[in-house]
């Protein structure tokens, strides 16, 4: 009996045409729209597998003049590259890419995956976000697995969670581990999207970090003895930084505009040098200033020369608010180690303070909560996200549990500098 053919695999090691003209746009799924010039392309690679069978993968690349340059097309105006040119280097890359699989797959280093990764997300992510991103996957990831080519790590699961683990030896905080994973995945992934590899040897990643959180907060009396190291504006500064716990970011967004009566308008915040709207919508606030900060504010006020608009608190360089980085190495550090706040040695030996914004907010949430009545006076307060208040909550009276538990505050810091001043007087008369 002469077998039945093999239907299904008629035609298996015949010849295809591998015409294509790909995808190419201005937009991104679910980035949004590119720069002026650069393009978003998709494409097919093909590639034959040992049994004969052929499989076809989809590739996708930023296409922009940089690109254009790199692979020598000659470009004959300046600017940004037009549709026209972008097309014709896509045709390219889709000829290079099917024509020499095997060698196009094979020189593709983990760096060079990489830094397409950052090209293909970049758009998608805000600038201090950006920043700090590029910045983890160049040192942590091309610094170290950048020379290696991607096919290297086809079974390499082992290789890549020792090399995480490194890292979770070395006490690295949560925040590093979980992004080093979330990025590996996102590279290999792209790997096995372009073909380069069957399967993503990083999607069994894992890496607890064992450093502690801190919860690092201050007491009353470590707060009094802050307070007696600073004068004048950084004085100002700390008191609204322990009585109103602002985000550092927010202080230094302060205009004079922002001081009304009986309260602090809080709706901008400075990040990486440029100004933008608070963290969330129930950060936008005025926030309930007690008496005799109120009278300190005014106080200060009085000897400032710019107009409605200016910093509340101005850098010494003209037209520029105050860099945080800076406060909190030149005045807070120096004042809390003086203070004898928080000190601790550092890992160079040298003697330091553990005091930072976030423990001075986390300090502001403490007191004031042992003086509130209820958690959500203390939410108010710190104004933590909740999605039903909006930008008219500073409109809004402020509620007199909060107001209640902010002067009780306020009266403990002024009690605590009355006792200290007094022991002062009492040594200094003996």
């Amino acid at each position: 009996m002469i077998p039945s053919p093999n239907l299904k695999g008629l035609g298996l090691h015949l010849a295809r045409p591998k015409s294509q003209r790909g995808e190419l746009s201005e937009t991104m799924p679910k980035r949004g729209k590119l720069a002026r010039g650069r393009w978003w392309a998709r494409w097919r690679i093909y590639t034959r597998q040992a049994d004969g069978r052929e499989t076809a993968k989809r590739a996708e690349k930023i296409i922009d003049r940089a690109l254009a340059e790199q692979i020598g097309f000659a470009l004959d105006y300046d600017g940004p590259l037009n549709k026209t040119d972008a097309r014709k280097i896509l045709e390219n890359l889709i000829r290079e890419s099917n024509a020499r699989p095997a060698a196009f797959n094979a020189k593709v280093t983990f760096g060079e995956l990489a830094r397409e990764y950052i090209e293909l997300n970049r758009p998608n992510w805000e600038a201090s976000t950006s920043r700090v991103n590029v910045q983890i996957i160049e040192d942590h990831l091309v610094g170290k697995l950048g020379g290696r080519g991607v096919r290297d790590f086809a079974n390499a699961e082992s290789d890549l969670q020792h090399f995480l683990n490194t890292y979770v030896e070395k006490q690295c905080s949560k925040s590093l581990l979980s992004k080093l994973v979330t990025f590996l995945r996102a590279v290999f992934n792209l790997a096995v999207d372009k073909g380069l590899l069957e399967r993503n040897p990083a999607r069994k990643l894992r890496g607890k970090s064992k450093k502690r959180s801190s919860n690092l907060s201050h007491t009353l009396e470590e707060c009094d003895r802050l307070l007696a190291h600073v004068s004048d504006a950084d004085h100002l500064v700390v008191r609204i930084l322990i009585q109103l716990g602002p985000r550092s970011e927010e202080v230094i967004a302060l205009r004079r505009k922002d001081v009304l009566p009986h309260g602090l308008l809080i709706d901008e915040a400075i990040v990486d040098g440029e100004t933008k709207g608070t963290k969330t919508l129930a950060s936008t606030a005025v926030m309930y200033v007690p008496p005799d900060l109120e009278l300190e504010l005014r106080h200060y006020l009085q000897g400032l020369a710019d107009g409605p608009d200016g910093w509340l608190f101005p850098s010494s360089r003209k037209g520029i608010a105050v860099r945080p980085g800076n406060f909190l190495n030149r005045v807070l550090k120096p004042a809390a180690l003086l203070a004898g706040v928080s000190v601790r040695t550092s890992s160079k030996g040298k003697l330091t303070s553990a005091l930072n914004y976030q423990s001075l907010r986390r300090t502001s949430s403490t007191l004031f909560g042992a003086k509130a009545k209820d958690p959500k006076s203390t939410q108010l307060h710190m104004r933590h996200a909740d999605p039903t208040i909006t930008l008219k909550v500073y409109q809004q009276a402020v509620p007199a549990e909060v107001k209640a538990a902010a002067l009780a505050l306020e009266a403990d810091l002024l009690e605590q500098k009355r006792r200290r001043e007094a022991e002062n007087a009492e040594v200094r008369i003996v």
